[in-house]
């Protein structure tokens, strides 16, 4: 009997001791990536002017859509690697810069080529099945 407990014990132990090494692995591989950094103007259009194609999120920091689109650019970011840039931009600190892109909602990204020419607009979440096959589409993936 005293076999049995101490074998379940250390049954119990080695499947705590694997368990606790896939979990530590699960939370590495998780661990969120590098937050989207917001520019202010002037680096927008550094970044504009930059020779790499650009995607800009306008939105707000508080703002819920523009919170789940983190995410999805982080994803694009990763897609799209050196050949490419992502960011945000803050409309709500930097209304007059919203008003030369005629940004009206938030969120909205706009993408531009490498000359810094805005190729494609979208208003809202952008899943992104969907917007990785539009930045194909537009020869920036």
């Amino acid at each position: 009997m005293i076999r049995k407990v101490l074998m379940t014990v250390v049954s119990v132990s080695l499947s705590m001791m694997v368990l606790g090494q896939a979990l530590s692995e699960t939370a590495v591989k998780s661990a969120d990536p590098a937050p989207i950094v917001a520019l202010s103007p002037a680096e927008l259009t550094a970044a504009l002017q930059g020779g790499k194609p650009v995607v800009m999120e306008f939105g707000g920091e508080t703002c819920i859509p523009c919170r789940q689109m983190q995410p999805v650019l982080q994803e694009i970011r990763t897609d799209l690697g050196k050949k490419g840039r992502v960011h945000n931009f803050w409309i709500q600190t930097h209304p007059e810069v919203a008003r030369q892109f005629k940004v009206m909602a938030m969120p909205t990204q706009i993408v531009f080529d490498a000359k810094g020419t805005e190729v494609f607009r979208h208003i809202g979440v952008f899943p992104l099945p969907e917007f990785r096959k539009t930045l194909k589409e537009k020869g920036i993936l």
